[in-house]
């Protein structure tokens, strides 16, 4: 099925996505010439004009009369709804409700109008005072208004357009159908997502990509592949749009054969092989760990964008290639293209990974010069991170502070920096700061806030933050919080205390917590409690999975000199082939 005319791809993303443009079509009467109405001439170049012009026109207007002619109105309001200008489409919409007759075109500008002013709750309230009114609606109303339920993350409101668009007759239009599949897959409806599909009599090319791009979106790969088989045996041949779909889904599945055998057909079949589907390319080859490809399809890329070299330095970054991804980092930056956030942020990362002081220094004086600290408050988090973890806790201190915008992340980073170095009053110190801002602590942030606890060795602080999760702040504690808990007790000696704590959780324990406890009780010399949670049984029941649960059991059946005990449990690892995966290593970094 051709494209529809009005229909046009947008580039602003690695996804393409689809949006509708309003044609409009407005038929003058024979009788009516433009000379009758000058202003007509005056509004063919409006765009161009100013607010305070159109000011005019509409002052000229209502001192002439013509603001009840409909044909001139409708361009007055056409004109507001498309300035760009904050408060313009509501002016439109006031000139709008005062002149009975405007066609469905002129509300149909006011709907856009606030959908591109990012407004979309007055975009459904044009939409429900359209219905209220008993105005005629068509295909483009009904797409802007699905359009506006999914910018408002609202699917009750979705769900309410669904049924009234079969109740006035828009059931089988493809372009409305497609909008509402695109809206149900954003918030995961697979099962409506799929119907709304089957029951299309005709489907175009569109409707397939949306339904591929939902499953892709919504992290369902092998619904994907599946998909994207029955398109080709219905005939329906894919373009560039399905084969970023279908390479998304490889990247999900780690499936480095199948996104092979895509690169080969969209390099058999595809015309338009174009920045978005190379970009695609490069990030399956690079998760599947083949960066060598990846860096192959990166050299033969006619156009690159920013996403391209990102894709590539994450790529490096994620299989250990740091030398080649500041390499490339610096090149990007000698070929005069300016990285964004997400390009900096990789970058940050793989420093932070490296625990390297001097690159460190390095990305935070880039970062500084570029003004990106202060703009993005990612940035700044991740900067705290990567100079805690390579020893340089006051460097975080000093981005912390000269924050402007500080986020409930932005307090987590600094509390788990400054506890993984043992300032564990200092910790506390930044948590009443908080609460005196008014930031409100997640169950993440309470992690660090038990870390920083456990590290300083503060365990009647870990108890009264740990009982004041639920008391307060209404958080159920996780597993990690359990083990946490059982951590601060551990490393204070308090290992009966501790072991009462498991018994009585409200949860059954996990290898982590029998392991800190375990590893506690051999650590203080407690044999007795050793053997007590051994002959329980707890770690063995959940089948030790780490060479170090094995070496664990081991070195405590050997303190305890069972013996028969140790020589099972090392047979029992060389039949299941365990070995220390991560041998432990150190490294110094030499000026």
């Amino acid at each position: 099925m051709p494209r529809p005319p009005f229909l046009r791809r947008s580039n602003s993303g690695i996804i393409q996505t689809f949006h509708y443009e309003i044609k409009p079509k407005i038929s003058y009467p024979s009788s009516i010439l433009v000379s009758q109405y000058p202003l007509l001439n005056i509004f063919t170049h409006s765009t161009r004009r100013n607010e305070e012009q159109l000011n005019q026109i509409h002052a000229h207007m209502i001192t002439s009369g013509h603001l009840h002619n409909p044909i001139l109105t409708s361009k007055l309001v056409a004109s507001f709804a498309s300035k760009t200008v904050p408060g313009s489409t509501s002016v439109a919409r006031r000139i709008a409700d005062q002149i009975d007759g405007l066609d469905t075109y002129s509300w149909n500008t006011i709907i856009r109008g606030y959908l591109e002013g990012n407004d979309p709750e007055e975009a459904i309230l044009v939409y429900n005072h359209m219905r209220r009114k008993g105005l005629k609606v068509d295909t483009y109303t009904l797409v802007f208004a699905i359009k506006a339920c999914g910018l408002r993350s609202v699917i009750l409101e979705g769900k309410q357009i669904h049924g009234q668009i079969f109740k006035m007759g828009f059931g089988l239009e493809v372009i409305v159908q497609t909008a509402l599949l695109k809206l149900f897959g954003l918030f995961d409806e697979d099962r409506v997502v799929q119907q709304i599909f089957d029951e299309m009599p005709h489907r175009d090319l569109v409707m397939w990509n949306a339904l591929v791009a939902a499953y892709a979106r919504g992290n369902c790969p092998y619904k994907v592949r599946e998909v994207s088989y029955d398109m080709v045996r219905s005939n329906v041949k894919p373009n560039g749009v399905t084969a970023v779909s279908i390479l998304s889904s490889c990247s999900s599945l780690r499936a480095l054969r199948e996104g092979k055998a895509v690169h080969g057909y969209v390099t058999k079949n595809l015309i338009e092989f174009d920045v978005f589907v190379h970009n695609a390319l490069i990030d399956v080859y690079s998760k599947c760990g083949s960066i060598q490809d990846a860096f192959q399809v990166f050299q033969l890329m006619p156009v690159r964008n920013v996403v391209s070299w990102t894709s590539l330095i994450n790529g490096y970054s994620d299989n250990y290639c740091p030398n080649e991804a500041l390499g490339l980092f610096k090149q990007m930056e000698a070929e005069n293209i300016r990285p964004d956030e997400i390009t900096v942020l990789g970058v940050v990362c793989m420093c932070t990974k490296l625990r390297s002081f001097e690159l460190g220094e390095w990305i935070d004086q880039y970062v500084a010069k570029t003004g990106l600290v202060k703009e993005s408050p990612a940035i700044a988090n991740a900067l705290m991170d990567m100079h805690a973890k390579c020893g340089n806790i006051m460097k975080s201190c000093q981005i912390f502070d000269g924050m402007k915008e500080k986020t409930i992340a932005s307090w987590t980073t600094m509390i788990q920096g400054l506890a993984m170095h043992g300032h564990g009053f200092s910790a506390l110190v930044r948590f009443c700061q908080m609460q005196r801002e008014g930031f409100k602590p997640d169950g993440i942030f309470f992690l660090s806030l038990l870390s920083a606890c456990s590290h300083a060795g503060l365990v009647d602080e870990g108890r009264r933050y740990f009982s004041s999760m639920e008391a307060d702040y209404h958080i159920t504690p996780w597993m990690e919080h359990y083990g946490c808990m059982v951590d601060i007790l551990c490393r204070a000696g308090l290992l009966d205390e501790a072991f009462e704590f498991v018994q009585n959780m409200p949860i059954k324990p996990d290898m982590v917590v029998w392991r800190t406890l375990l590893r506690a009780c051999q650590t203080r010399g407690n044999i007795s409690l050793a053997n007590q949670v051994m002959k329980m049984n707890h770690l063995c029941d959940s089948g030790p999975k780490k060479s170090e649960d094995y070496v664990l059991l081991s070195n405590l059946f050997a303190s305890n000199a069972e013996w028969d005990n140790v020589k099972k449990l090392r047979k029992e690892m060389k039949i299941r082939g365990v070995t220390k995966q991560y041998p432990g290593s150190s490294f110094i970094e030499v000026d």
